[in-house]
């Protein structure tokens, strides 16, 4: 998908993750959406190469709670060559009923990352892989 706007969805307790981006999902914007209790990442940037990455894409006022009730995730989990994200003015919290650990996991080959006034409680807020 591209150039779409997602705006006031629910995606919750799916048996993978809450919203898949990759293979080309470029500059979309997703505003005012609930994501939560997934069974692992709420948000999930696919490991994708450069040229099919999910760039330029942006969050904002979305709420991001609780997912990983399967195994240990994150709201959002950024992976492959992904560049250009914005994540601004979000709630990402886990209050124990899922295993969110991490609000933003940024891979190590994804940069570009801008993520600014969002609210985290429960969780490390953003880490960056080695």
């Amino acid at each position: 998908m591209q150039n779409g706007i997602f705006r006031n969805n629910k995606s919750y307790s799916n048996g993978d993750n809450g919203i898949s981006i990759g293979h080309k999902d470029t500059d979309n914007i997703f505003e005012n959406n609930q994501v939560y209790e997934n069974a692992n990442h709420g948000v999930f940037f696919r490991n994708e190469d450069e040229q099919n990455s999910g760039h330029r894409n942006t969050f904002r006022t979305n709420t991001i709670e609780n997912n990983g009730t399967a195994r240990e995730s994150a709201g959002f989990w950024i992976g492959g060559e992904t560049h250009d994200i914005t994540i601004v003015n979000n709630i990402v919290r886990s209050t124990g009923k899922g295993n969110q650990p991490i609000a933003i996991f940024v891979g190590k080959n994804s940069s570009k990352v801008n993520a600014t006034g969002n609210t985290i409680s429960g969780s490390k807020e953003i880490v960056y892989e080695k």
